[in-house]
């Protein structure tokens, strides 16, 4: 339970890093996203159900064979989420290159996309 519990924990994370944590600032370098209204988190309600799967393999280098597992969902999010918008986007000819995918950022490169068709 612990384990589904850091596993989940480490996923949440990983899909705020990737949709909604942007911490931005003005030009004078201070922060603009000062409040939870700007800085956005992931909540219950954007987390997906997680089916987790175990495949144990116990550490020889302490007694107890624990190793750590929180980052198991928040390291491969980003590049999951970020390869399925543009996967979904494919017929736009877009490449996503930086997190958190901001909407903005999704239409502007629908755009650009659209205006290299045209070309």
């Amino acid at each position: 339970m612990i384990v589904d519990g850091q596993v989940q924990g480490g996923t949440a994370h990983g899909i705020g890093n990737t949709l909604f944590e942007w911490m931005g600032y003005d030009a004078d370098a201070n922060p603009v996203t000062t409040n939870f209204a700007e800085y956005l988190l992931v909540s219950a309600t954007e987390m997906p159900n997680i089916e987790i799967i175990h495949h144990e393999s116990p550490s020889p280098l302490n007694p107890l064979g624990v190793k750590g597992v929180g980052e198991c969902g928040v390291v491969p999010a980003p590049s999951a989420i970020i390869s399925a918008v543009e996967d979904a986007l494919k017929p736009f000819h877009i490449h996503l290159t930086r997190a958190p995918l901001m909407p903005s950022d999704i239409i502007q490169a629908i755009a650009k996309g659209k205006n290299q068709d045209a070309a």
